[in-house]
C-alpha cells in the first residue's frame, strides 16, 4: 500500500515538472502569448536592398550598424547616409528577406514582445500587389529601447483570400 502511494506522488511530481519545463520552453520561444509589447520605430523599409540573402540582425553598436547599413545601401546612387542611433539607449533590429525574382512580397516587423525570458520579433511576409517584373530584396529595419535578452525571430506569411 505504501509503495502505491509513493508511486502516485512520484508520478504527480514528474508530471508537474514536465508541465513547468514545457511551459517555460514555450514561453521562452514566445508561444504562450504572454509578455509585453515593445514599442519600436521604423528606420527604413522597402523592397530594394544590397542584402541578397535572408538575414536577421540584432545590432548593438556603431561598428555592426555601419557594416549592415553599408551592405544594405550598396548599389544606391548616392548611398543613403547612415541613420544616427544612440546605442547606449537603443538596439536596431534588421530583417532582410533575400532575393525574389518579382515583387511578390514585402516584409514587415509586426510586433516585438518581451516574454521576460527572451525577445520575440514577429515578421510577416506581406503580398505586395506590385505588378511589374523586377528582382526585389525586401527589408525592414527598426530601432527600439536597448535589449540584452536572447532574440527569436518568427516569420509568417499573410495570404490574401478572396
Amino acid at each position: 500500500m505504501g509503495q502505491v502511494v509513493l508511486r502516485k506522488h512520484l508520478f504527480i511530481i514528474i508530471v508537474t515538472i514536465v508541465a513547468i519545463v514545457t511551459f517555460l520552453v514555450l514561453h521562452l520561444f514566445g508561444f504562450t502569448g504572454l509578455g509585453s509589447r515593445m514599442e519600436f520605430q521604423t528606420i527604413s523599409r522597402g523592397i530594394w536592398s544590397g542584402h541578397g540573402k535572408a538575414r536577421y540582425y540584432v545590432i548593438q553598436n556603431i561598428d555592426e550598424w555601419t557594416q549592415v547599413w553599408s551592405k544594405h545601401t550598396q548599389g544606391y546612387i548616392p548611398p543613403d547616409p547612415l541613420p544616427k542611433v544612440n546605442f547606449s539607449k537603443k538596439t536596431v533590429i534588421a530583417v532582410f528577406a533575400g532575393t525574389y525574382p518579382w515583387p511578390k512580397y514585402e516584409i514587415e516587423i509586426r510586433e516585438i514582445m518581451d516574454t521576460g525570458l527572451s525577445i520575440v520579433v514577429r515578421v510577416e511576409k506581406v503580398p505586395s500587389g506590385l505588378s511589374y517584373d523586377a528582382v526585389v530584396t525586401p527589408y525592414h529595419i527598426v530601432k527600439l529601447n536597448k535589449i540584452d535578452k536572447y532574440v527569436i525571430f518568427h516569420m509568417s506569411t499573410r495570404e490574401i483570400t478572396d
